[in-house]
């Protein structure tokens, strides 16, 4: 999600937008990701519901007079509402993964329907979470889109294998597969390492690629992997920013998550020209076509991982066909443009005001 704000702050910013960023704690490294000169404000929350944050925001809104407000997932859109209170100021709020575990608790979906009511337009990044949303309940009386993520398929194109494999450290000729994610329960990582104990031992030279950093579940993960009997064989990165020479290194991507809303780690991996295998969750249809551009299956159990990347891994031809036809699907229906061109129009619509046009694509 993080991401997606700072690619389409460069995106609108030259629109002619004012792009400003305010976060509820601290922005970490996502600022260098954001065009120079972008304000961002760090509200440094407390844990808990936070007043004097919302009294901070509220003045922020008073001063700052935006023409529309943006909130991001479930945080944002409480401290928000607090914030404008009887404020006209239009609320757009965006839902970026599925709803899971105990925010579908009965108590939890009124309160989501009480503050959904509240926003001018909610919108979701694909049909499946509206779907998913409807079956609970939660669509009643909205104005409710979808604005598709999209990729910036330059940075993220094809890109010598050999050479990138080389940087990593992987053997010629060894199959690699991986994920990149943070460690969070919903990702599963867990299922994919036991997973590798089989895989592992089909194919003596395969490597496991694991990118990415925090997340409540490194430390038991980082544990698992001391653990495993393929230790030596389990390749970490860790945070990079060098993704698109990271996806270039794989012949398949692993997803084996339960809570996509789209997973932008698909759009960037078949940007590069790699077929993902995905769990058949939200959103995954919408961008795996099975057997075409990637493959999805239901993953709930550690064979059920071992069994479909054994399948793949025993077809290299069929990868690399896969990973061609995953390169052109994204250039044609996922252009980072598209999606900029779709916030741009949201935002005039609420603002009243006209956008330098951005082009569809």
């Amino acid at each position: 999600m993080e991401n997606m704000i700072g690619q389409m702050a460069w995106r609108l910013s030259q629109a002619g937008l004012k792009v400003i960023v305010c976060a509820l704690v601290g922005s970490d490294d996502f600022k260098h990701r954001l065009p120079p000169g972008t304000p961002v404000i760090e509200l440094q929350k407390r844990p808990g519901l936070d007043f004097r944050c919302v009294m901070r925001l509220r003045e922020l809104i008073r001063e700052l007079k935006p023409d529309v407000v943006h909130s991001h997932n479930w945080n944002a859109l409480v401290y928000s509402l607090l914030a404008l209170g009887l404020k006209s100021t239009p609320l757009l709020h965006g839902e970026h993964a599925l709803l899971y575990g105990w925010e579908r608790s009965p108590w939890r979906l009124r309160l989501r329907r009480l503050f959904y009511a509240r926003c001018d337009i909610v919108h979701t990044v694909s049909q499946g979470q509206i779907n998913d949303m409807a079956a609970l309940g939660l669509t009643r009386h909205l104005d409710l889109r979808v604005i598709r993520n999209g990729v910036d398929t330059l940075k993220f194109n094809l890109l010598d294998k050999a050479e990138c494999r080389r940087a990593l450290g992987i053997p010629s000729g060894s199959p690699c597969f991986g994920m990149a994610a943070r460690y969070v329960p919903e990702k599963r990582h867990h299922l994919l390492l036991q997973a590798f104990l089989k895989i592992g031992t089909t194919f003596p030279n395969a490597r496991l690629l694991l990118a990415g950093a925090g997340g409540n579940c490194e430390e038991a993960t980082q544990e698992l992997i001391a653990r495993h009997p393929f230790a030596d064989r389990i390749i970490q990165l860790g945070h990079r920013d060098d993704m698109a020479a990271v996806y270039n290194a794989l012949d398949l991507l692993v997803l084996t998550s339960t809570s996509e809303g789209m997973s932008n780690v698909t759009l960037e991996a078949m940007s590069c020209g790699v077929p993902v295998l995905m769990h058949a969750t939200c959103g995954s249809e919408e961008l795996i076509h099975h057997g075409h551009n990637g493959s999805l299956a239901a993953m709930e159990t550690a064979d059920d991982v071992a069994a479909a990347v054994t399948a793949l891994l025993e077809r290299p031809e069929l990868l690399s066909t896969m990973g061609g036809a995953a390169r052109e699907f994204i250039e044609l229906e996922y252009p980072l443009a598209k999606t900029a061109a779709d916030y741009g129009a949201v935002y005039a619509e609420l603002s009243g005001k006209q956008i330098t046009a951005m082009g569809g694509r």
